[in-house]
């Protein structure tokens, strides 16, 4: 009823599982279909520094379909998405940038009529070999058009690692992870709307990706005691442009974590 007439949400899902080579092959697939008014905020919104009412905006429509296998003998797990989104709604924002800094800052809600498709392939492969362990995940994604919808084009995620047992009691994983993106437009914060926005102007836009972050760690679980020591991003680099997650917000430099959890029964 009201200005959310005609919403609609359709979700499916469905899994099959059948014996092969002497293990479990799973099979599943779903879809759904979504289509929904932009939130109240999103199309009026009063601040003391931005100001908009937009009457005209139409429903985003949401198409997906999904199909994922997956193999428990290799450990591997293969995903496949396809994406078809029409009038998507997204927060962008301008700014000139200066010695300063940011200067004459512009941000708004728009909406893109046209279709825009997006392709997704994801591959999860984990070996092991007695202690020695290698968990991996490849993302490839395309985004049909990058100026609305950036993505970078490869994800990959490593976690290399030795998992024992010292005198048969102490569990003990060592070893390290790092992350690695392409180079894309990532989307850059936005403090006056506290969200993340489209760089819309080509002449401050800042390129992300191409760069590793690498953690190294100790876990070590005694009965019902957990403990750990990590090293977060220990390949820093000073002055590097690349170690940052999204435009002008750098990343910590090399950083020492621990904890200890210990659970208690009476």
């Amino acid at each position: 009823a009201g200005e959310n007439a005609g919403e609609l949400f359709i979700d499916f899902d469905t899994a099959l599982s059948s014996a092969l080579f002497g293990d479990t092959v799973q099979l599943a697939a779903s879809a759904y279909f979504h289509r929904f008014n932009p939130a109240v905020f999103q199309s009026n919104y009063h601040s003391k520094h931005l100001w908009w009412d937009i009457e005209d905006l139409k429903m985003e429509t949401r198409t997906h379909f999904e199909g994922n296998f997956s193999y428990e003998k290799t450990n591997t797990h293969l995903r496949l998405a396809v994406d078809e989104i029409q009038n998507l709604g997204y927060y962008a924002m301008s700014y000139d940038a200066t010695t300063a800094g940011r200067t004459n800052m512009t941000a708004g809600f728009y909406q893109h009529g046209s279709n825009i498709s997006v392709l997704t392939a994801q591959l999860h492969q984990n070996f092991r070999l007695g202690p020695l362990n290698w968990e991996n995940v490849i993302t490839y994604q395309n985004s049909s058009n990058t100026d609305i919808l950036p993505l970078p084009t490869l994800n990959i995620f490593s976690n290399l690692y030795l998992k024992f047992k010292i005198a048969k009691v102490l569990g003990v994983e060592l070893g390290a992870d790092a992350t690695w993106f392409s180079k894309y437009y990532a989307p850059d914060y936005c403090p006056a709307l506290s969200q993340f926005a489209i760089q819309q102007n080509a002449d401050s836009r800042v390129e992300l990706g191409g760069y590793p972050f690498i953690d190294v760690y100790a876990n070590m679980v005694l009965k019902k005691v957990r403990f750990f020591v990590m090293m977060s991003h220990v390949n820093a680099e000073s002055g590097n442009r690349m170690q940052f997650l999204a435009p002008h917000y750098p990343v910590n430099n090399s950083v020492i974590h621990f904890g200890v959890s210990w659970v208690f029964y009476n």
